[in-house]
């Protein structure tokens, strides 16, 4: 539901805590959680800082530790865990000196995570084609989506796999793994009937166009295209989903 990317911008661990979580609903519903837990967490740290209950402060510290460490924020539960770690050892002098850095990571957690969510309003489209001009003049006539663009099939293969995505506009011509290289991942991995997929193509013999229905897409983008044809998509996409509320 949201942008993968702003997080991996950050230098957090999204793959790796996908392998812990299984999958991204799981993963943002405990991410939230987090994000939510964090002002309170900080405000208990610094309430046990000024009683000089190192006790407590580690266990709080310990909490926040591996919770961070958990959703990919490796770097910043390092930082989490000097402070556990002191607090064990009743190092308060640590603990005064370093508590505004802490502070400050902890309100750029809270920070990136408030951009994160914030797009969650907005459903996520990939659109992969090796073509600049192709993607950027989708995604201008998309602007109501949150746009992920990958332009060869290991990058859209990546993209299904880390975000939660409302439907996949494909180019069947791309470098390294091609659109039916894509539409096979998606079909082995149970997905295909579950995102809508386009399937966008100069290529408009009737060999092409049997093989990509082989694979149940919901309809195909034929270039060159018009603003008409994406509104068209559109329908088609948000049908999609509305016969299953049927």
């Amino acid at each position: 539901m949201e942008k993968v990317e702003l997080l991996v911008n950050n230098n957090v661990d999204v793959k790796g805590s996908l392998e812990f979580w299984g999958d991204m609903d799981s993963y943002n519903e405990n991410l939230l959680e987090f994000k939510n837990s964090l002002e309170e967490k900080i405000n208990s740290l610094e309430y046990y800082k000024n009683s000089k209950d190192c006790a407590n402060y580690a266990i709080i510290a310990h909490s926040m530790k591996s919770e961070a460490k958990y959703l990919g924020f490796k770097n910043e539960a390092e930082i989490f865990l000097s402070h556990e770690l002191k607090g064990k050892e009743n190092d308060i002098n640590f603990i005064e000196t370093n508590f505004d850095n802490l502070k400050q990571v902890t309100k750029k957690i809270i920070e990136i995570l408030n951009k994160y969510f914030e797009n969650s309003s907005k459903k996520i489209i990939l659109i992969a084609d090796d073509s600049n001009i192709i993607l950027n003049f989708l995604e201008e006539n998309l602007n109501n989506y949150n746009i992920i663009k990958a332009k060869n099939g290991n990058d859209a293969i990546e993209a299904i796999k880390t975000n939660n995505l409302y439907a996949i506009l494909l180019d069947l011509n791309m470098p390294d793994l091609n659109g039916f290289d894509v539409l096979e991942f998606l079909k082995e991995h149970n997905l295909i009937n579950k995102i809508p997929i386009v399937v966008i193509t100069g290529d408009d013999t009737k060999e092409t166009i049997k093989k990509a229905f082989s694979y149940q897409i919901l309809d195909i983008l034929n270039k060159p295209f018009t603003e008409e044809n994406i509104k068209r998509i559109l329908n088609s996409i948000n049908n999609f989903y509305e016969k299953d509320k049927i």
